[in-house]
């Protein structure tokens, strides 16, 4: 999936990390992939913590608050699917 914030492609990718045991919920500047992750949300299977890890500049808070709630509502959805 991906997504446009003040003109800049951002991609989003959900995935599994089974080292750590969990998933986890990215977006990635499309234009600069060099860089990796811009933000990360990781829910883990064990204890269903969530965490936030963020590396980007002048990204705009619109961006943030949707991912956030892009996060909150996918992996708590991938959770609970059978």
């Amino acid at each position: 999936m991906s997504i446009a914030f003040e003109g800049r492609r951002h991609e989003v990718l959900l995935g599994s990390d089974v080292v750590d045991d969990g998933m986890y919920l990215e977006l990635a500047d499309a234009s600069d992939r060099v860089a990796g992750a811009s933000l990360l949300v990781f829910r883990s299977d064990a204890d269903g913590r969530m965490t936030f890890s963020g590396r980007c500049k002048d990204l705009p808070l619109e961006a943030v608050e949707w991912f956030l709630a892009e996060a909150k509502r996918r992996l708590v959805e991938a959770e609970d699917a059978p």
